[in-house]
């Protein structure tokens, strides 16, 4: 298994570095080794800029976060947008807190699977990432990403599972990723170390390596459950951000 050709990293960990220099920010994407990135917004650049540069610095685009109003009012623009970058694989990528209610997920359903319905004929994949509101609320009895992600009339919504967000909800990640085998091609991969506050993400997120999250775990589980990249996510660092997504990279390399 060539690991490398699976390693992407989640353009959100360096929004900062792009708003300021985003040739910059790339090129040490791309210096770092990593080849497969999946967006998070333009960051104020022009989306022929951001596009240019990508291709400069070979750097293809694997999966796409759109925020979460427009899979209810702008799914032409997603589906441009994601003609242009070349990725049909888009995630919702946080429900937004007025529409965090059992009225809200209920619509958010609703909205993927009819963007899934639409779309699918086309070869796009649209999916959920699961972020901590997950964890603390039930729709029918069940979660939400698993209520989000069960097929309805043979419709499915894919699961983009964060190992951070699973471990801080008190899960074992290798056990809970499991229900996601076959519709999990991006996985999030994030580390977790106890004993703060669950909101304490300038301490209870680390570093890859640093924490509680069994890496080797999930990749084994991985490469015989329909993943496709293992993506590097860092919302934030106690170090400058290249040094610690290329110590993320090196790790999962060395694993």
């Amino acid at each position: 298994m060539d690991i490398q050709a699976k390693i992407a990293v989640q353009l959100y960990s360096v929004r900062k570095e792009m708003e300021r220099d985003l040739e910059g920010t790339l090129q040490k994407i791309h210096e770092i080794g990593f080849r497969y990135v999946q967006l998070d917004g333009m960051r104020g650049n022009d989306p022929a800029e951001v596009l240019r540069l990508l291709q400069k610095y070979e750097l293809k685009v694997i999966g796409m976060h759109i925020k979460h109003d427009r899979f209810m009012n702008d799914l032409d623009g997603i589906i441009e947008e994601a003609y242009y970058f070349g990725s049909k694989t888009v995630f919702d990528k946080y429900i937004e807190e007025e529409d965090q209610t059992t009225a809200g997920y209920i619509a958010t359903k609703e909205a993927l699977i009819e963007a899934a319905g639409k779309l699918h004929g086309l070869g796009f994949r649209i999916g959920l990432h699961n972020p901590e509101y997950d964890f603390n609320e039930c729709i029918n009895g069940r979660r939400v990403m698993d209520f989000i992600t069960d097929p309805v009339n043979g419709i499915c919504i894919y699961a983009e599972p964060d190992t951070y967000w699973i471990k801080a909800a008190g899960h074992d990640e290798t056990e809970f990723i499991k229900r996601y085998s076959g519709r999990a091609p991006i996985v999030h991969m994030k580390d977790f170390i106890s004993g703060f506050e669950l909101e304490d993400m300038d301490n209870n997120l680390v570093e890859m390596g640093e924490g509680e999250v069994n890496f080797r775990a999930i990749i084994e589980w991985g490469e015989t459950n329909g993943v496709e990249y293992y993506c590097i996510e860092q919302d934030r660092s106690k170090r400058n951000m290249f040094e610690t997504l290329e110590a993320s990279y090196k790790y999962l390399l060395e694993l």
